[in-house]
């Protein structure tokens, strides 16, 4: 499968196509409203979620509720197009080094494009992909486990007001769980082409995400190798770049959001003369929504993965593929202890 995005944060629409995806599955219109939702009513958004509704069309690719084969075409219309055109940078975005990349001052732009707004696109296309493991039997849950330094999670609705109050952002560590997955998805031949690399890859294609980490992450110098051998789940469901049917047990951190209310210095590029700006819509962490959109982003992978492995174009040949597939590895690892 390859997917692509197009559209900016305020522009018309957003504009998404994925391709390769099988034919014959079967999916309503109201599940993939259900995951945009998702996404605007995560924990500590900000104003604009509240704005937005995610009306959305899918243009090819679904014949009523029923994948033809084709190319997935979607648009998402933005309800707020209120495109403010200006030349300061906000610390920490990166629109500043995108000025200096396309040796322009137009910082704007940068931002319009880089803006998160564009992962709304990624959940919709990815609800295809996300339903499609649902209906194999895999299952996707994710947590945050850490909102700035507080890991009690009944303090972290308190702590979002805290940092709303004071116009500030946080960043936090979430976790995700894949559960019942096939054994031998991946590969170790090509390394870019290992499960973690896959993952990890389209992880980090999340702006707010700093670090990656599988099963027992850092923690698992503490250990030797012995220990290792006899409670192999530590590796977190992938070893050689292949699942080898536990968990997958993924980590991630995300930094505080740089567009806050509080008050930040800057300078005009265009003018040269320095500024204060305050940003009223930001979110006040990011690490709620990107735990939610998590789900999706792993999903592609996976069901790409599923597809790669038993390489069919109709649905209901690879439910069938996977079926018998599952039961054949089950015979295989019967006598076998560790895995």
């Amino acid at each position: 499968m390859r997917y692509m995005t197009a559209g900016n944060s305020h522009g018309k629409c957003l504009l998404g196509i994925l391709s390769g995806f099988p034919y014959g599955f079967k999916i309503s219109k109201n599940y993939i409203k259900n995951q945009l939702e998702g996404r605007r009513k995560a924990l500590g958004r900000g104003i604009r979620q509240k704005n937005e509704n995610d009306n959305f069309e899918i243009i090819s690719g679904l014949e009523g509720e029923i994948t033809d084969g084709n190319p997935i075409g979607a648009i998402i219309y933005n309800k707020n197009r209120k495109l403010n055109s200006f030349t300061y940078f906000t610390p920490g975005y990166g629109d500043l080094i995108g000025a200096i990349k396309h040796s322009h001052t137009r910082t704007y732009l940068i931002k319009e494009r880089a803006s998160a707004r564009e992962t709304a696109m990624r959940v919709l296309l990815f609800s295809f992909t996300k339903k499609f493991l649902e209906e194999l039997g895999i299952k996707i849950e994710h947590r945050v486990i850490k909102c700035h330094k507080e890991t009690d999670n009944s303090k972290f609705q308190y702590l979002i007001k805290k940092f709303q109050k004071e116009g500030d952002s946080f960043g936090g560590v979430f976790e995700v769980r894949l559960k019942n997955l096939p054994i031998g998805l991946g590969g170790y031949e090509n390394p870019k082409e290992r499960l973690q690399s896959r993952i990890s890859e389209e992880l980090f294609s999340l702006g707010g995400i700093k670090s990656v980490e599988f099963g027992k992450g850092f923690e698992i110098t503490e250990f030797s190798g012995k220990e290792l051998n006899k409670n192999q789940k530590m590796l977190g469901g992938i070893q050689c770049g292949m699942t080898d049917g536990n968990d997958i047990a993924i980590r991630c951190a995300t930094r505080p959001i740089s567009s806050i209310r509080y008050p930040q210095e800057t300078i005009d590029l265009k003018t040269g003369k320095e500024k204060e700006i305050s940003i009223n819509s930001s979110d006040v962490t990011s690490v709620f929504a990107s735990a939610y959109i998590s789900e999706f982003l792993i999903s592609y992978v996976i069901a790409e993965e599923v597809i790669k492995k038993f390489g069919c174009d109709n649905f209901k040949e690879i439910e069938e593929n996977v079926k018998q597939w599952r039961i054949k590895t089950k015979k295989t690892l019967k006598n076998i202890e560790g895995l």
